[in-house]
């Protein structure tokens, strides 16, 4: 029994040694246990205890240096206003701003004004040591969701440490320099001393340096004069200062800063509701009263200091308290010879003498970088306050808006050819019929002839089976962005809108199409130069603004605009060029804007006054070609080479002297018949040995087949059976001389186009003197068959061409009958509904009949008998 138990024992004690040898060993739980290595969260704990103390390290060690290499605290610059330097292109200085300020010391500034700065600015300014760990805190929040710089923290203090050793980079080693001064300047100068400094430093526009400089400026009166309304007004100016100034910026603007500054008065209880609402009720213009004007006559240079600032702020996103009083350098990209030239010559009447009661703006841009070269603010643009800058100001484009908000759109969304055909009929706008600035209509014709010719119709057509969608895109791509309060009809392909544009905008929108229909915003801001040697470039980026193919199309278009024909036929330039003319209702606007693959200039001449000129604006053959003759004065005196010659890009088909977008099918174009010449006559003096041959011929019928312009080719068979040319002709006559004895047969050809009609003949008689019985001299004269065209049998499948001989006057349809005022701005709308009350206009000969009806061209009135036919051109 016994036995039996150990036998048992060894027996179960042999079998757990068994399973023990069998069993798979299992993997320890994690945590617990002391035989673990500790828990995951004291492992991960250890891990971030040392990387913030590494952390810490290398930030202490970051911010030492960045302590090392701040800017000892010079008392000189902390008071001084340093000026803003501007530099042209060829790195001489233009001007400086900055240099007008007037100290004032903290006990002559009134309460209400502090009270305003510190209330918009920094509210807590009496209660930190430099730093506002608070607002510091909520801007850490805002950098770290929208990116580093998104929102600033800037106490007053530390605006007067950046205005007077700092540049404005957004950088953390600045931003520790910035703070780590504010802290040593709170604790060398009362709060008093530092927002006496702060005060006197900043800009506030109309060239006015410190509060008390601005109060002057803008109120005529010293600052301890000042209210609470007009120190909120000051008090939200150094933010921006070009875009909220009261004079010359837009009052709405003004008025929404100033409300905020008065918003944050009564939140830190400094004023009442009722004075915040008294002062908000209170219209900018009634606020402000400027200083008398100054009588000093501004150099034209100023507007350069204008543009600039505004570009600082616009382009660069800076605010005012980053700009100015610093010392900055602005390197920009004016053509300081070009620059001069052009205002003298505008501002001392050498191309045209301007009407007193005109005025002109100009801007030139590079064509490659959309960099502006020169601008030309006006004729008499006013002195001080009261000063004007025409070139910034909008103005009705007329039909120069053309190629941008009619064909410039067909061509790129549905690859119009300039062959494409259109018919000059009668066309409506919202219930209004649009006419021409000629007489009916024209018949049938290519894109390319109505551009030309400046026609109205089709341009409108163009629109209305495009789309407005798809102009108003391709225009504001190209820089003519409408305004928010616009809503764009056919009436734009006209020109007929409600505010238009400046010349630096037209001079852009024209530069891309010389770019290949690449898009740059005008700038002249080259580079900046921080008070530490530290510069930065440009922001301002190429954008595709169109297709290469619609770029040149358009361009070879506005060639013949240019030409004989055009609506600038007496440009006669010996380079390639491209422009379009453009004109409003009774002439208030007249526009040239043409460019070259240098250079691209836009010019505006206008009416200011009310009135304009008793209606009839810049009329007249004179007056109406002001503006062309001013851009080609321009393009031809101001670059010292002859700018290459566009070049066609590969996605352009030619045939003819029609192009097409490479891919797309070729149309079939149906020719017309081109009039042959009637009552062809002869006369000659056997005495003198010279005579004439007049003809007549039906301008009508000729436009009527679709051709623009005419000229005759006379041939001649002598007695003998020799044929020879006597000439060509573009009127209806020529001279004949020394003609042999005998029979002498003249023919006398029509030609437009590359086409031509059928000869007319007749002869003439001349006696031997030596034959025993001479013949009479009297003439004969061979009608032809018939002078009337067909038109049912074209003569080539090419596309047809425009390029006309002669030089018909054309003018252009204007838009808008709103008078030009000469105030800066306006928030009256105008009308987008043009009228059609101009006259055409030429270079004085060869003038021809606007009427539709069949009325011939006769031999007798030598093409001079319309009187509406003088001058050089105008034209919508």
């Amino acid at each position: 029994m016994e036995r039996s138990r150990v036998a048992r024992r060894e027996e179960t004690k042999s079998s757990e040694k068994k399973m023990k040898r069998t069993k798979r060993p299992q993997k320890k739980k994690s945590g617990g246990g002391s035989g673990g290595k500790g828990p995951l969260w004291k492992k991960l704990l250890l891990i971030a205890t040392g990387l913030f103390i590494l952390m810490m390290l290398i930030g202490g060690g970051f911010a030492a240096y960045a302590v090392a290499t701040a800017p000892e605290l010079d008392e000189a610059e902390l008071r001084d206003a340093l000026p803003l330097k501007i530099y042209a292109s060829n790195k001489k200085e233009i001007t400086k701003g900055g240099t007008s300020r007037e100290y004032v010391s903290i006990d002559e500034v009134p309460e209400v004004v502090k009270d305003a700065f510190i209330s918009i600015e920094d509210r807590r300014f009496y209660q930190h040591n430099g730093i506002d760990f608070r607002r510091l805190g909520g801007a850490i929040i805002a950098n770290v969701t929208d990116g580093f710089g998104s929102e600033g923290a800037s106490t007053i203090t530390q605006q007067v440490v950046k205005q007077s050793f700092l540049s404005f980079d957004k950088t953390i080693t600045r931003k520790v320099q910035e703070q780590w001064l504010a802290i040593r300047l709170e604790q060398d100068y009362t709060k008093d001393q530092i927002l006496e400094m702060y005060l006197n430093k900043n800009y506030y526009g109309q060239n006015s340096f410190g509060i008390q400089t601005a109060s002057k400026a803008y109120f005529n009166k010293p600052v301890n004069k000042l209210n609470y309304a007009e120190a909120a007004m000051l008090a939200g100016l150094p933010q921006r200062p070009t875009a909220y100034d009261p004079i010359k910026g837009d009052p709405k603007l003004t008025k929404w800063r100033q409300t905020q500054v008065l918003n944050a008065m009564q939140t830190t209880g400094v004023i009442t509701e009722a004075q915040r609402d008294k002062a908000v009720k209170q219209p900018i213009s009634k606020l402000i009263n400027p200083a008398p004007k100054s009588t000093k006559d501004e150099s034209y240079d100023s507007v350069i200091f204008d543009m600039v600032s505004k570009e600082l702020e616009d382009d660069f996103g800076l605010e005012g308290k980053d700009i100015y009083g610093q010392g900055l350098k602005i390197y920009t990209s004016i053509d300081k010879p070009m620059h001069d030239y052009m205002n003298e010559a505008i501002k001392k009447d050498q191309i045209v003498k301007m009407p007193e009661y005109a005025e002109t703006a100009a801007s030139a841009v590079n064509t490659q970088t959309g960099e502006i070269l020169a601008v030309v603010d006006g004729k008499n643009p006013g002195k001080g306050t009261a000063r004007r800058n025409y070139a910034n100001e909008p103005h009705q484009p007329g039909s120069s808006a053309k190629p941008f908000f009619a064909y410039g759109p067909a061509i790129e969304n549905d690859k119009w050819s300039t062959a494409k055909q259109l018919t000059d009929k009668p066309t409506e706008v919202n219930g209004k019929e649009i006419g021409n600035y000629y007489d009916g209509y024209r018949g049938t014709n290519t894109i390319r002839h109505w551009l030309k010719i400046s026609a109205n119709t089709p341009a409108i057509q163009t629109f209305q089976e495009i789309g407005g969608d798809q102009v108003q895109t391709f225009a504001e791509k190209s820089g003519l962005k409408l305004e928010n309060d616009e809503s764009i009809s056919p009436a734009y392909a006209i020109g007929g809108m409600k505010h238009g544009f400046n010349t630096t905008e037209m001079a852009g929108a024209y530069a891309t199409l010389g770019n290949g229909g690449d898009y740059i915003k005008p700038h002249l801001i080259k580079s900046i130069e921080y008070s530490d040697g530290s510069k930065i470039k440009s922001p301002v980026k190429s954008k595709k603004a169109m297709e290469d193919y619609t770029a040149y199309m358009l361009t070879d278009m506005l060639r013949d605009v240019l030409k004989p024909g055009g609506t600038f036929p007496s440009a006669g330039l010996s380079f390639d060029a491209a422009g379009k003319t453009g004109t409003t209702n009774a002439y208030k606007d007249v526009w040239f804007a043409g460019y070259t693959s240098d250079v691209s200039i836009s010019v505006w001449t206008g009416t200011t006054k009310s009135g304009n000129n008793n209606g009839s604006g810049l009329s007249g053959p004179y007056n109406s070609t002001m503006a062309q003759q001013i851009w080609k004065d321009f393009i031809t005196k101001t670059r010292d080479r002859t700018p290459a010659p566009f070049k066609q890009p590969s996605s352009v088909l030619s045939i003819g002297n029609e192009l097409y977008v490479k891919g797309t099918k070729e149309p079939v174009v149906e020719k017309k018949t081109v009039p042959a010449p009637t009552g062809l006559q002869a006369s000659y003096d056997e005495d003198t040995k010279s005579g004439e041959l007049t003809w007549n011929y039906n301008d009508a019928a000729l436009r009527a087949n679709g051709y623009d312009d005419v000229s005759f080719e006379v041939t001649m068979t002598d007695a003998d059976g020799k044929s020879s040319t006597v000439g060509t002709s573009t009127t209806n006559r020529i001279a004949i001389n020394g003609l042999k004895p005998g029979r002498s047969t003249f023919q006398v050809v029509a030609k437009a186009s590359g086409e031509e009609s059928g000869p007319v003949s007749t002869t003439v008689t001349v006696t031997d003197p030596e034959a025993d019985e001479p013949t009479t001299d009297e003439p004969t004269t061979d009608e032809p068959t018939t002078d009337e065209p067909t038109t049912d049998e074209p003569t080539t499948d090419e596309p047809t061409t425009d390029e006309p001989t002669t030089d018909e006057p054309t003018t252009d349809e204007p838009t808008t009958d709103e008078p030009t005022t000469d105030e800066p701005t306006t928030d009256e709308p105008t009308t987008d509904e043009p009228t059609t009350d101009e006259s055409s206009s030429n270079d004085g000969a060869n003038a021809q009949s606007n009427s539709n009806a069949p009325a011939e061209r006769n031999n007798n009135n030598n093409n001079n008998n319309n009187p509406n036919n003088s001058g050089d051109d105008s034209e919508n």
